[in-house]
């Protein structure tokens, strides 16, 4: 039985599974911290996690503009040469991520 379900589909299907609740309340957490503001809504978005990309290189910074205690701030992000995370592209070219890297996100923005 086990064998005919597998061979029908080809592989398993995965059960979807959202965020906790601790999850939530965690990141909600740590807007609070970094915005000095509470979260007024919650947004989830469809993430692809593509199986193939490729490396584009290190990331050297990051520069992104955001709202802290009601002030628009612009801020850059250099980082260090022992911490830099890869810049990867999806295998079709439609989104980036960032690998790896000896960095955190914490109240302060991104440190390291």
């Amino acid at each position: 039985m086990f064998g005919k379900s597998l061979s029908r589909a080809g592989r398993r299907n995965k059960n979807p599974v959202g965020p906790t609740q601790s999850e939530v309340d965690s990141a909600g957490d740590l807007f609070k911290d970094f915005t000095g503001e509470f979260p007024d809504k919650l947004t989830t978005y469809k993430i692809k996690n593509p199986k193939t990309g490729l490396v584009i290189g290190k990331l050297d910074g990051v520069l992104y503009t955001t709202v802290r205690d009601g002030k628009t701030e612009e801020y850059i992000h250099d980082f260090k040469k022992g911490s830099r995370p890869l810049l990867v592209s999806s295998h079709d070219g439609e989104s980036l991520h960032i690998l790896g890297g000896d960095y955190a996100f914490t109240e302060r923005g991104i440190e390291g």
